[in-house]
């Protein structure tokens, strides 16, 4: 009985001690990658909150950020550093993480280094933002313990089983009748979200070419040369032309309604006030690791239509005293091919090419071609 009565209490010390046994104590490093120091503090939390779930003792942060001082660059990244980190923080196990957001996911990979072997190794997911807490937690239970990740597929990479259906219980003629099949349930609509690789800074946006601000303003400087004149056009056929706009982007596909005018800043007078319509698309814009990804350079054709205003020729009176022509206005009618390169979601640069002028007129009619380069702002 005596025997008996020790051997229960060996096994009652032994359990109680066990959660402590598995309390390693963890230097977790913070996370790096990606450009979005949310997505990292978010990642920092959620290791943080897996650590505690799964019974293990962080090592304070003013510890950790002492012992990277010593490291040469301030970043912990191979094992030698790793085995300073321990040495320095007395923790068992070295942790650290390194993130790359998407649009509803983030790929987390985590490294660990195990002191007592000198192990260093790592595992990665796509985590969902939803559930990554739980996820986060699943890769920390397979990562930190002391026989490593193993071989194999891992507990998240398996594929998931449905129960066998049994047999519909026949009729009471013997015939098998099958039970109807359910309809599958419609998937959620997925967030319309666009990662733009603005040469500013990406950002997270929709639509993909005005980004969510629909109203721009822009002014721009070219040149245009008169490939057709009306009758009695004298002096130079080039000119140097400036013009500005207001827009408003309609929908989410790229169509845009515009007005605005220009002149002749250098050259014969000339002037025009008009409106129109363009189609600016997205070439880049694909899909890419469950979201959508695109380079902000958007192209497409452009229509205009308003009054084209010009001095009437020139008249030579009584006694050589020239007189300038009244003041004319005809339709004009125009087309561009514009190329728009956002530097972020409300800063662009803005090129109409081309810029086909056609102004009929009386006597004859007037072709204009040209090209301009401008700059435009959102809101």
């Amino acid at each position: 009985m005596i025997r008996r009565a020790l051997s229960c209490a060996a096994a009652a010390a032994l359990t109680a001690i066990a959660p402590a046994a598995l309390a390693d104590r963890v230097a977790l490093l913070p996370a790096r990658g990606g450009t979005d120091a949310a997505a990292r503090s978010a990642a920092d939390a959620d290791v943080a909150r897996a650590l505690a779930a799964l019974g293990h003792t962080p090592a304070p942060d003013s510890a950790v950020a002492a012992a990277l001082k010593g490291v040469a660059d301030g970043v912990a990244d191979t094992a030698d550093e790793y085995r300073a980190v321990s040495a320095q923080t007395g923790a068992e196990w070295v942790l650290t993480g390194t993130v790359e957001p998407a649009v509803t996911t983030t790929r987390v990979e985590l490294t660990a280094y195990l002191a007592s072997t000198g192990r260093v190794e790592s595992v990665a997911r796509e985590v969902d933002r939803d559930q990554s807490s739980r996820q986060t937690q699943e890769m920390l239970a397979v990562l930190l313990r002391p026989e490593g990740v193993g071989v194999g597929e891992l507990p998240w990479e398996r594929p998931v089983r449905a129960p066998p259906a049994s047999a519909p219980p026949p009729s009471a003629d013997g015939t098998v009748v099958l039970p109807p099949v359910p309809a599958a349930p419609a998937a959620p609509p997925a967030k319309k979200e666009v990662l733009m690789a603005y040469p500013l800074g990406p950002e997270r946006v929709w639509p993909a070419y005005s980004g969510g601000r629909r109203v721009a303003v822009s002014a721009s400087l070219g040149a245009a040369v008169a490939a057709a004149r009306l009758p009695g056009a004298s002096g130079s056929a080039a000119s140097l032309v400036g013009a500005a706009r207001v827009a408003y982007a309609l929908g989410d596909r790229g169509f845009e309604l515009f007005a605005g005018g220009g002149g002749n800043l250098v050259g014969p007078f000339a002037a025009w006030l008009e409106g129109g319509a363009r189609l600016l698309l997205t070439p880049s814009l694909a899909p890419q690791d469950g979201a959508w990804r695109a380079f902000p350079l958007h192209v497409g054709p452009a229509l205009h239509l308003g009054a084209f205003f010009r001095s009437g020729a020139d008249v030579v009176g009584p006694g050589g005293a020239t007189y300038r022509g009244a003041l004319e206005v005809h339709p004009v009618l125009g087309a561009s091919l514009d190329v728009v390169l956002a530097l972020s979601s409300s800063v662009q640069l803005e090129a109409q090419l081309g810029n086909l002028r056609w102004v009929p007129a009386g006597d004859g009619s007037l072709l204009l071609l040209g090209a301009t380069l401008g700059a435009g702002a959102r809101f």
